[in-house]
């Protein structure tokens, strides 16, 4: 898989430009000071392939200031991908060759994998950002993940309102039992499949860890949940059952694969409480060159790489083993200097950026 050519009008701080990328290069660097625009150009990248932001919520945030809308086209070998942003009516829309789509529909066509320094805060400190990374990395390989994840999602909404009208007497708890269903039936497939690709993950995960750390140190990866819903429905349902008056007093959906986390430990010990910045970075490091691997094995195409300043927080040798691993995958860099692309890969296509302006 490869973007031929990438289009952007209205987007950020950017100026209206259309980019071809010579498909004999894998490499293209984006080179200039901070704030000047390099990562909205991997951002625009991102919001084709997975529909959404790396950086906010919020879609209006992505219309430049003094524009009325957005527009970015990423064009691959036989498909163009267009996102368009509009301020009045608030509004986005996708399309496929010029054909509206959902979300759903569009993810998983281009398929990317993001890495920025921020990586390491975010698998450190917030379970949140753990879980998004299985369910970024499942919903470019399995479209049925990603149907039955936004279908999930849905319900927990709607339970949770729910939830609130009977705390405020205005629905009764029996009007619980058709979500219950629902929330059981989808979470356990959730559950499921990031079960599965955790159990593939182990070895994978482990092996590029070690190269990429040059420890014997073992890594593990666990899935944690606050009881066993990966082996047993029936225990699934049962936890959502018990839980409904813990719920309605707080007016929020507390069981479910929403909830739940990943754990990484080193020789047995938590990251999260024992593990180095360097480990972290390695860690990190390894869970993106998995995500590579295991979408070319499900998909049988390679994503793209979209690389942001990671030569502030890698080091030369970790810098060194991340090029030589991603030979023949098409990447997209940003870095401040041209001085730290010297020496760590051959010939890459490089593109100056100034105050929105690419050349």
């Amino acid at each position: 898989m490869r973007i031929n050519s990438l289009k952007t009008k209205g987007f950020r701080n950017l100026s209206s430009l259309e980019l071809e990328f010579d498909g004999d290069k894998s490499v293209f660097a984006f080179v200039g000071p901070n704030g000047h625009g390099k990562t909205n150009l991997l951002e625009a990248i991102y919001l084709c392939s997975l529909s959404k932001s790396f950086k906010t919520h919020t879609n209006q945030d992505l219309v430049a200031f003094d524009a009325d809308f957005c527009s970015v086209k990423c064009k691959l070998d036989e498909t163009e991908l267009d996102v368009i942003i509009t301020k009045t009516p608030e509004q986005k829309t996708l399309k496929i060759n010029g054909v509206k789509k959902t979300s759903a529909e569009l993810i998983g066509t281009l398929k990317a994998v993001f890495f920025s320094p921020d990586d390491l805060t975010e698998m450190a400190m917030a379970p949140k950002l753990r879980r998004r990374y299985l369910d970024v990395l499942l919903s470019q390989a399995d479209k049925e993940y990603l149907g039955t994840l936004m279908k999930y999602q849905e319900t927990v909404r709607q339970r949770n309102a729910l939830l609130k009208k009977i705390r405020e007497g205005s629905a009764k708890p029996a009007e619980l039992d058709f979500w219950d269903g629902n929330l059981t039936e989808l979470g356990f497939t959730i559950v499921q499949k990031r079960s599965d690709l955790i159990t593939g993950l182990k070895p994978v995960l482990g092996g590029l860890y070690a190269k990429i750390s040059k420890t014997d140190d073992e890594l593990d990866i666990r899935y944690k949940a606050p009881f066993d819903e990966i082996a047993d429905k029936n225990i699934f349902a049962e936890h959502i059952f018990l839980g409904r008056e813990r719920d309605i007093a707080t007016g929020i959906t507390q069981t479910g694969p929403h909830r739940d986390d990943l754990e990484f430990l080193i020789n047995g010990h938590d990251m999260v409480f024992f593990a180095s910045r360097g480990e972290w970075r390695s860690l990190v490091l390894a869970l993106k060159f998995a995500e590579i691997k295991l979408i070319e094995e499900k998909t049988g195409e390679k994503p793209v790489l979209l690389l942001d300043d990671v030569f502030s927080e890698l080091d030369e040798v970790r810098q060194k083993y991340l090029f030589e691993a991603i030979k023949g995958t098409q990447t997209f860099i940003t870095t401040t200097h041209k001085e730290f692309l010297e020496g760590v890969m051959s010939s890459p296509v490089i593109y100056e950026v100034k105050s929105g302006t690419v050349c």
